[in-house]
């Protein structure tokens, strides 16, 4: 993959959806990419609560109509001047499962980690690891460049696929380094990685890290404030919801990290 051409941008309701929008516009015009923006509204009800009525009460339809109505403000505050630069499409429902059917034929689903305290929001490591597609994740302040990146690898299907899924944003890094900790892998294995990316015309370098925290994704996050990375890219991992809950993990660790940029893809 060298460049992608459908990108769909999660414009759920939140607060920082026009910043979200404006780097997704950015990103799309880079990669001559059409954009599909999509907002889908959800209260945060109880599943109980919606079976026994089997609807949404009337107030909390009235809620969800002005939360995407607020949603389309942004979009429109962002496209204004660019009609028919992105689609849009808006509903009530759950975002997780209604944004699923349009990520078939995409090639990127760009996001962020912003909440709202009305609605209930993208889940984007289940839609990496249910839809297959790559998942940009944006941080609190996004650079459309990504000019420096820090790969987190591992010798796992899961590391593979996110590198290449990202080969057109690592292709257009001015640094990107490879990084392994401890002894989830060797050395020479970050150099063979490296050397594969430096083929596809990426600026790429080993770094292999002491395993000193015992914690995978601090360390990278380490790494990455140290080379002034804007984006971290690894694969999606799970070990089924019970590990998951106990053991914790890179994916989910990544995701209560808000201040850099993440990709991933299973």
């Amino acid at each position: 993959m060298n460049a992608y051409r459908d990108i769909v941008v999660d414009a759920c309701p939140r607060p920082r959806l026009q910043q979200t929008l404006a780097f997704a516009r950015d990103v799309a015009r880079t990669f001559e990419a059409r954009l599909a923006v999509k907002s889908y509204a959800w209260p945060r009800t109880s599943i109980k609560e919606v079976l026994v009525r089997n609807t949404l009460p009337d107030q909390k339809v009235a809620l969800m109509k002005r939360e995407l109505a607020a949603s389309r403000r942004a979009f429109d505050e962002v496209f204004a001047t660019t009609s028919g630069e992105a689609d849009w499409d808006a509903a009530i429902g759950d975002p997780t499962l209604e944004m699923q059917p349009h990520l078939l034929t995409a090639d990127l689903l760009i996001t962020d980690p912003t909440g709202s305290e009305a609605c209930v929001q993208v889940d984007p490591a289940r839609i990496a690891l249910e839809c297959g597609i790559p998942v940009l994740r944006v941080g609190r302040q996004p650079h459309a460049d990504l000019a420096n990146v820090v790969v987190g690898w591992k010798d796992t299907a899961q590391a593979r696929r996110a590198v290449h899924d990202a080969l057109p944003i690592l292709a257009r890094a001015r640094s990107v380094v490879v990084a392994g900790v401890g002894d989830e892998v060797a050395t020479r294995r970050l150099e063979a990685v490296s050397a594969h990316l430096c083929r596809h015309s990426v600026k790429a370098r080993a770094w292999h890290m002491a395993d000193t925290a015992g914690d995978v994704c601090s360390s990278l996050l380490e790494l990455a404030d140290r080379e002034g990375a804007q984006l971290v890219v690894s694969g999606a991992f799970s070990r089924g919801p019970w590990a998951q809950r106990v053991l914790g993990g890179v994916t989910s660790s990544m995701l209560g990290r808000a201040e850099i940029s993440w990709f991933t893809s299973r």
